[in-house]
């Protein structure tokens, strides 16, 4: 059996399986673990857990029931956050707030400011996630017992990648890396959104490189699939479909849940159970058809939202506490190669290659486009429903404009919100939290981004 895909994990550890797990989780309380304890082999391979468990919190959401967005009751949760899928799903077309909570709204309607309840919150989730991959893997490189054949590193990298992939799909440009060092905070850099891809890229060669991944490893496919993506946020087309390759055909890498206790729910699935979050169709005009085409990758059934008066849509992808979620996997990768090919004006071979994808589901073929918009729209509508909620498409909607040149407005919702009587914005991304404004290095404490451009 792989070891990947049967971890009985410490704590709150969330497992990371493979396409088939069979593990169960530990899930009783750890104590306070010193650092005498940490620099041993069994402490690095706690750390190695421990990370796992801040990216799938980071990536699925720390939900609370009737919480307020970074407010954390400290006997359940971590940092509160909504999570990268839901937030960011909730900024794009995927999602919209059928609840009460105003933040959500702010969000929901492409004005999100500094002061948002739950953007900090998520912005230090996806710190914590990218800090905790890059200790674990030097732990792992010091106190292992033989680090070359330890694929417990790399994946480490690939985390720390994905990590870095979310900052910069989700938020403004400007974001800052900082560290803690002997006790004290090194503030980092503004960094441009290419430059946090390129730290993304950086990270996912390291794992790539490292001497424990043979070509059929999962963990070999995971940090392919991540460099395919920061690759192609990138523009460097052709590289990201070589990147992906050799990705493995039954390649899955995914976060699993468990019903017990409330700290390892599903956070997606218990926003929607609780009426947080919703679908409305077509949102904004420009949003997908996401319940009207009826398609079998997104389905789900309607319903009233938490504040008891909107009537909303609730997905059925991920249908318990303790349902699993991908965050890659060998669809995506050829999704990748299926958008280089689209770059070189091949659409019969790109239309041809989602069929294949489509033909495992039973959905009809599609026709081969005419020209470049057609495919364009063609090849983002079935990355949206294919990876829907798994935390791609706000960073997919932001490429459109950046690199296929659509006007915002003709790509987010827009005009009259569906409810209250209010009216969208104009975000493309979140802007960093009021608490980054601390770092000196950030050139305005009120506008905290270097540019809000996609």
């Amino acid at each position: 059996m792989n070891p990947y895909r049967s971890i009985t994990a410490a704590a709150t550890t969330l497992l990371i399986a493979g396409a088939t797990a069979c593990g169960l989780l530990d899930t009783d309380p750890p104590n306070i673990v010193g650092t005498e304890d940490l620099d041993t082999p069994a402490g690095a391979t706690t750390k190695r857990l421990g990370a796992i468990s801040i990216f799938a919190l980071a990536k699925d959401g720390d939900f609370q029931p009737v919480g307020i967005p970074g407010n954390p009751d400290p006997s359940f949760s971590n940092d509160a956050s909504d999570g990268y899928i839901l937030t960011s799903g909730v900024l794009s077309d995927e999602l919209v707030n059928p609840g009460f909570i105003p933040s959500r709204t702010e969000m929901d309607l492409r004005i999100t400011q500094p002061t948002t309840a739950g953007l900090g919150a998520l912005y230090q989730s996806l710190h914590r996630a990218r800090a905790a991959a890059e200790d674990a893997a030097l732990a792992l490189e010091t106190f292992g017992t033989d680090p070359a054949a330890d694929t417990g590193i790399p994946e480490m990298y690939a985390l720390a990648g994905l990590s870095y992939v979310m900052l910069g799909e989700g938020f403004c440009s400007g974001v800052t890396v900082s560290r803690v060092v002997d006790n004290q905070i090194i503030y980092g850099q503004p960094l441009t959104t290419a430059q946090v891809f390129d730290t993304a890229i950086a990270r996912f060669n390291t794992a790539l490189s490292h001497p424990s991944l043979a070509a059929d490893t999962i963990i070999r496919s995971l940090a392919s699939v991540g460099l395919g993506r920061a690759l192609l946020n990138q523009g460097r087309f052709a590289e990201a479909a070589a990147a992906v390759a050799g990705v493995l055909p039954d390649f899955l890498y995914e976060t699993e849940h468990s019903t017990t206790p409330a700290a390892l729910h599903n956070g997606v699935f218990e926003a929607f159970n609780n009426g947080e979050f919703g679908v409305f169709d077509q949102e904004g005009t420009n949003g997908l058809n996401y319940v009207s085409a009826e398609d079998l990758r997104v389905t789900g059934d309607s319903g009233l939202g938490a504040d008891n008066n909107t009537e909303s849509w609730f997905p059925s992808k991920y249908p318990s506490f303790d349902a699993s979620i991908p965050t890659a996997d060998y669809l995506e990768a050829q999704l990748i190669i299926a958008e280089s090919e689209l770059q070189t004006g091949a659409f019969g071979p790109m239309t041809s290659r989602l069929n294949d994808l489509r033909a495992a589901f039973d959905l009809d073929p599609l026709a081969t486009p005419g020209n470049l918009d057609s495919a364009v729209d063609l090849l983002f509508t079935e990355r949206a429903f294919w990876l829907f909620l798994t935390g791609h498409r706000l960073g997919d909607m932001r490429r459109l404009v950046r690199q296929y040149g659509r006007d915002p407005e003709t790509v987010f919702p827009t005009a009259d919100y569906y409810k209250g009587g209010l009216t969208y914005g104009n975000d493309v991304n979140l802007p960093l939290p009021r608490r980054e404004s601390n770092n000196p290095n950030v050139p305005d404490p009120v506008n905290t981004c270097l540019d809000r451009n996609a």
